[in-house]
């Protein structure tokens, strides 16, 4: 008999392994749910020189919270708590010198009052990284569009 038996000399069955339910009659993931809150972050964070090379990293350190909560606000995959709606705000206005209101940035529909992000960031109008190829000329999507136009959304009497 094992040192470690109990006092009464039988030892206890291990459990046995519990039988995989078929895929087909497992409950189905809970559904993802739908984007609630857009955001313009990352048309304001192109237009600042503090967070043009590593921008939501030094944003998540401005703002106090994990790089992984940036990334996935910036993706619209979580809706954000006023602290960070607040944080991020502030963050954003004392790069670019100048007042920002939380509305400017985080929309429940998609519309802003002020619909050009360039125009939030004092910006004349501009073209997006994206907009170039490696030798720096215009891609053909891109050579139609106005300056400014690719940060433009809807205002609130278009929507």
């Amino acid at each position: 008999m094992p040192p470690d038996a109990p006092a009464g000399g039988s030892v206890p069955a291990p459990p046995l392994p519990q039988p995989q339910q078929p895929a087909a009659l497992r409950s189905p993931a809970p559904p993802r749910l739908h984007r609630c809150c857009h955001n313009r972050i990352r048309t304001v964070l192109v237009h600042t020189s503090r967070y043009a090379f590593e921008g939501p990293a030094k944003l998540a350190a401005d703002c106090g919270v994990s790089r992984s909560t940036i990334c996935r606000l910036l993706a619209g995959k979580n809706n954000p708590s006023y602290r960070l709606v607040q944080a991020v705000t502030d963050a954003l206005a004392k790069a670019l010198g100048t007042p920002l209101n939380p509305r400017d940035l985080f929309s429940p529909n998609g519309t802003y009052p002020e619909p050009s992000g360039c125009a939030l960031c004092g910006c004349s109008g501009c073209l997006p990284e994206e907009a170039f190829d490696p030798r720096g000329r215009i891609k053909p999507e891109y050579r139609r569009m106005r300056p400014g136009d690719w940060s433009r959304s809807p205002t609130t009497a278009e929507a």
